[in-house]
């Protein structure tokens, strides 16, 4: 039976996230530069899709999301269900920090860019200042969340793997606090390897207090917040 369910949430899947890029796709000419109407689209697909896995998302304290300020988010990453949880909880405008190569993917790629997604470039200084830059004006003019997973890739055994404290450098550059998100339950229903969840229930999303980076500055500042954020996310419920 969970072999099925995973065939079955797979196609849906499939199905679920060509409709709803084919709407985000449309709707980015209604605003273009913010691409706000475009991410409620996507804020959309992200509840519908765990919808159709029989999943739901339920947000916890201490912390809380403001809309008033820009912060970056930072949540472990144990699933593939972890970018629609997060897309689906947060009630304002976020995007996601990415690897320029993306960019050479068909349809995926053209999004990423037009919609306003923090492209990163690690093999060239240069460039990856220039990407840097225009990071921290986005989000600064248009009120843009960046979000990050700092342990790069999704977890092996269900465990936070080590930090790339480089994934911090955005919040110091632009000034703007780290908030700590612990996103529990997506290992035990899709890990590694899983094609769909093997049961439905609810995912939670635990919002932890805001991190000032203030004084923070090189690689010494990125260590320091990166150990900040580690510890914030363990004391979240994050093993």
């Amino acid at each position: 039976m969970q072999r099925l369910r995973a065939i079955a949430f797979a196609w849906w899947a499939a199905i679920i996230t060509l409709v709803f890029f084919c709407l985000a796709m449309l709707a980015l000419p209604l605003n273009p530069r913010s691409a706000r109407i475009s991410h409620r689209v996507a804020s959309m697909w992200g509840r519908v899709l765990l919808w159709g896995g029989g999943l739901r998302v339920r947000i916890e304290g201490p912390g809380t999301f403001d809309l008033s300020v820009t912060r970056m988010i930072v949540a472990n990453h144990a699933s593939y269900l972890d970018p629609p949880t997060i897309i689906a909880a947060h009630p304002g405008q976020i995007r996601f920090m990415l690897k320029q190569e993306l960019m050479r993917l068909p349809f995926i790629g053209w999004y990423t860019k037009a919609s306003g997604h923090f492209l990163i470039n690690r093999d060239n200084p240069r460039e990856g200042k220039r990407l840097l830059d225009l990071a921290v004006e986005r989000a600064k003019r248009y009120q843009l969340n960046p979000l990050v997973f700092p342990e790069g890739t999704r977890t092996h055994d269900g465990k936070l793997a080590d930090f790339r404290n480089g994934a911090f450098q955005l919040a110091l550059s632009a000034g703007i606090d780290v908030q700590p998100v612990a996103i529990l339950g997506t290992y035990e229903r899709m890990p590694r390897g899983s094609f769909g969840p093997n049961r439905g229930g609810d995912i939670i999303v635990r919002v932890g207090e805001p991190i000032s980076g203030e004084g923070l500055k090189g690689n010494p500042g990125r260590k320091v917040m990166a150990a900040k954020v580690e510890a914030a996310l363990r004391a979240l419920g994050v093993e």
